[in-house]
């Protein structure tokens, strides 16, 4: 203000009083002098000012006289050292905002025992309490310790992390912070166990709207419990767009075991609905599972068309006799990341072309396969005579997790990896699939040209031969193979390609060793890198007793990072260790 209005008193009496805050008297007082000579007399506040000069000019003679009265005449003062670093409250209060924005909340709060100046801008300054972060106390905080650092920030709190907060009674902690923030400009809002202010159904009594209000600007909320989604009044606001600005929706763990219903939508009154702008919901629900009718889940995500990741931990859908299978690509055309893990359902869900990211670990579900109509029409089909159009439906994937599923066979797979592009996909997750056999890694070797990141370990049908079909992905830079029957003479066939010379006879393993360094010797004196040609980097072996830990020292001088932990090797019970064979160098 005083750079823009160099006749106004109000930037000299707002800057002097900073300066005053911080303990600066000498710049405030060159503030109100320049105020006083740039300001026309006849200004309504030019008697202010002349006062504040003459109250800080007291304060300063003051000091003055006290020092002069403590030091000694003899003593020469010496010169400041320019090297010497300055006094951090010497910087302009702008500068001070920004540096204390990158220091932690809790640390924060101990920065008040510096010194008295630090304590009187730390106080006085509401922009250093905007974000109240309590995530990392180790105490348990008091809400009346809440409730005084929303007053020190005076409406301007943009992110609050509610963690560990006494008492944990919901509605107490509610009547103490809502009205701080109402006039408040809250974007971010995490809640934690027993902190919730969002159960009001249980409480017995309802959020008034003012109340609701003080949330319209949220961007992000983070709830934990999913049994919050029980609040009707809740999901009522959600469904209605009460919060307009909201981007991301999370509700993670849960207090309770018992299984969870989620809101009966079909039997609410809907006209009162709204689509939002909500670009990312995640219900990580733990303990009991979540049951849903697929009309309740297919009428909420309606309400979110602009939705581009979606996240579902321990869902049931069950399926309706007038519709079983959930067609995202109608209902959220620009999806990219879609992850059901451990859910149950009728049918696999459609995705839009646009997915990017599909994740079905641990649920009995397949993706759709192609299969052959009888009139020669080539349909697609997740194996429960669900059968849809919908050809591009894996066009874009880069990342397919489908671990820990017990109906994924070879055949299905290899329907799979036909409808993907196998110069896009990036990242495959194969861990812990019993039905799918080494023929699966030969074509992943084949179609996946573009592979980066591939999990297959927890299989015991992964040989050898497997491993060394591997070394055609020229891409590949981690591989986990862990709790596999692989040996050191796979390994080595994965990274030299074969173990065969020109006649077709058997390479001896010392001669293969030699050859890998040779290569790796000429690759560092030509490139003069410490890598192999091969662009692997990571190679996870956890519990692969097939390997020693010599041999796993020895991949690791190729440059290589390795991680292999033989500690299954051992009963720690019988305090035994268990006979397994061993290769060794």
């Amino acid at each position: 203000m005083v750079k823009k209005y160099r006749t106004n008193a109000k930037g000299y009496l707002r800057a002097g009083k900073i300066h005053q805050l911080m303990g600066n008297d000498l710049k405030a007082r060159n503030v109100y002098q320049e105020g006083l000579k740039n300001i026309d007399s006849n200004d309504k506040l030019y008697g202010v000012m002349k006062q504040m000069l003459g109250t800080v000019s007291l304060r300063l003679s003051r000091e003055q006289r006290r020092r002069a009265a403590t030091s000694d005449p003899n003593d020469v003062q010496q010169p400041r050292n320019p090297r010497q670093p300055r006094d951090v409250m010497q910087l302009p209060v702008e500068i001070i905002e920004k540096i204390l924005r990158y220091i932690p909340f809790t640390q924060l709060v101990k920065l008040q025992n510096v010194s008295k100046s630090w304590q009187k801008f730390l106080l006085n300054n509401a922009t250093v309490w905007s974000v109240l972060d309590y995530r990392q106390c180790k105490k348990s905080i008091r809400c009346s310790t809440v409730r005084k650092c929303l007053q020190r920030a005076k409406g301007g709190v943009v992110e609050l992390y509610l963690y560990n907060v006494l008492p944990q009674d919901d509605s107490i902690i509610g009547n103490e912070i809502a009205p701080y923030l109402l006039t408040a400009r809250l974007q971010v809002l995490h809640v934690d166990f027993n902190v919730n202010i969002f159960l009001p159904s249980k409480r017995g009594h309802a959020m008034l709207d003012t109340q609701w209000r003080a949330f319209r600007n949220l961007t992000i909320l983070k709830i934990a419990g999913c049994e919050m989604l029980e609040s009707k009044e809740l999901v009522e606001v959600i469904c209605q767009a009460g919060l307009p600005s909201l981007r991301v929706l999370h509700f993670y763990g849960s207090a309770v075991t018992i299984p969870k219903r989620f809101p009966q939508l079909s039997e609410w009154n809907t006209t009162s609905f709204k689509p939002t702008i909500l670009r990312s919901l995640i219900i990580d629900n733990s303990g009991g599972p979540m049951m849903t009718p697929t009309d309740d889940i297919l009428m909420f995500l309606r309400l979110h068309p602009e939705l581009i990741s979606l996240s579902l931990s321990r869902f049931v859908l069950l399926s309706t006799p007038s519709l079983s299978t959930i067609d995202l690509a109608n209902i959220t055309p620009h999806l990219v990341e879609l992850s059901l893990t451990n859910c149950s359902a009728s049918s696999t869900p459609i995705v839009p072309p646009t997915c990017q990211k599909f994740v079905i670990a641990n649920s009995s579900l397949i993706p759709r396969t192609t299969a052959r109509h009888s009139n020669g029409v080539e349909v697609y089909s997740d194996g429960l005579n669900n059968i849809v159009p919908n050809p591009d439906e894996y066009r874009n994937l880069r990342h397919l997790d489908a671990s820990s599923n017990n109906m994924l066979t070879d055949q299905d797979f290899g329907r799979v990896l036909s409808r993907c592009d196998g110069t896009v996909l990036q990242r495959l997750d194969l861990n812990g699939c019993p039905k799918i056999t080494t023929a699966s890694v030969f074509q992943i070797s084949e179609f996946c040209s573009a592979l980066r990141v591939l999990l297959i370990g927890q299989n015991s049908w992964l040989t050898d031969n497997g491993l060394a079909a591997l070394h055609g992905l020229c891409e590949l830079q981690y591989l986990d193979i862990s709790s596999t029957d692989v040996t050191f003479t796979g390994v080595l066939r994965l990274l030299a390609g074969s173990d065969i010379d020109a006649d077709g006879k058997r390479i001896p393993l010392t001669k293969l060793v030699a050859r890998i360094q040779d290569d790796v010797k000429t690759f560092r004196k030509s490139a003069g890198d410490a890598g192999l040609r091969l662009p692997l980097q990571t190679l996870v072996m956890n519990s692969c007793t097939g390997i020693s830990l010599q041999s796993s020292n020895w991949i690791r001088s190729l440059g290589v990072r390795v991680e292999h932990d033989l500690s299954s090797m051992y009963d720690y019970t019988n305090r035994n260790r268990k006979k397994r064979s061993l290769y060794y160098l």
